[in-house]
């Protein structure tokens, strides 16, 4: 059997004037706090499946969560809590790591809280959690992804090859593009065009940025019912005339020889 040690989570503050005690803490804490710890030694659905046994007390001094585990799991939160305390932030964490500590970090802030780190294998506390630490998650302000635009091109040329689309979701966007993806085809200037284009999107208010063309898509936007039918009709007695249909789709996806 793998020798056992323990971790801690110790919480120091005020209630009024007179000093935390584990009385004080509420059971949603409790239950907090454990799922906070479970999740941080073991973030993912299958490290949970297969994690260890891990039994928990709270005591005195001030509150001093304590959780009962094998010694791989002690080591584990030591390596984490020190490259947190030597590196001064928590860039280096899997989001949902890094969530924990951020939500550590902002209720010691608000609540004025002192948390510490301990572990049976060192004496010292491993890392501090207080109100003048900045142990925050730093979140994302874009993603990087593909758009599907509508507009009116108002604008071509520049320096820097481009044009402005004017949508009406998110107003002007300048795309990029080659000037061989500006002068081939038809002159689209002044007229609605779909567009396909990657670039970002700003998480704040939704609005793509920093734009490039993949290319142009032709805006119809009227809808002629009578000739789709008769479109779908004419397929139709085509279709009746294949005696082997799926070796025609394999033709038409390019599987077939000859």
């Amino acid at each position: 059997m793998e020798e056992q040690g323990y971790i801690e989570v110790k919480i120091d503050g005020l209630v009024g004037n007179k000093p935390l005690k584990p009385s004080d803490i509420d059971i949603d804490e409790i239950k907090e706090m454990i799922n906070d710890v479970e999740n941080f030694l073991y973030p993912t659905r299958g490290e949970k499946a297969e994690r260890p046994h891990i039994s928990y007390k709270i005591e005195e001094g001030s509150a001093r969560n304590l959780f009962y585990l094998p010694i791989s799991g002690v080591l584990l939160f030591n390596g984490l809590s020190n490259e947190i305390n030597n590196r001064g932030n928590i860039d280096f964490l899997d989001n949902r790591r890094a969530e924990i500590i951020d939500k550590f970090q902002r209720r010691a802030a608000e609540k004025n809280l002192d948390i510490s780190f301990f572990s049976s294998s060192v004496k010292e506390p491993i890392l501090k959690i207080n109100k003048d630490t900045a142990f925050f998650k730093v979140a994302a302000a874009f993603i990087e992804t593909e758009f599907i635009l509508y507009g009116n091109i108002n604008e071509e040329g520049g320096n820097n090859p481009n044009f402005h689309l004017l949508t009406k979701e998110y107003g002007k966007l300048i795309i990029n593009a080659t000037e061989q993806q500006l002068l081939e085809g038809e002159k689209r200037l002044f007229k609605v065009y779909g567009v396909r284009a990657k670039g970002k999107q700003n998480l704040a208010d939704g609005k793509p940025f920093d734009l490039k063309l993949i290319d142009y898509i032709t805006y119809n936007p009227n809808y002629n019912e009578h000739k789709l039918d008769l479109l779908i009709e004419r397929a139709s007695s085509k279709l009746n005339t294949i005696t082997n249909v799926d070796l025609w789709l394999q033709h038409i996806r390019g599987g077939a020889n000859g």
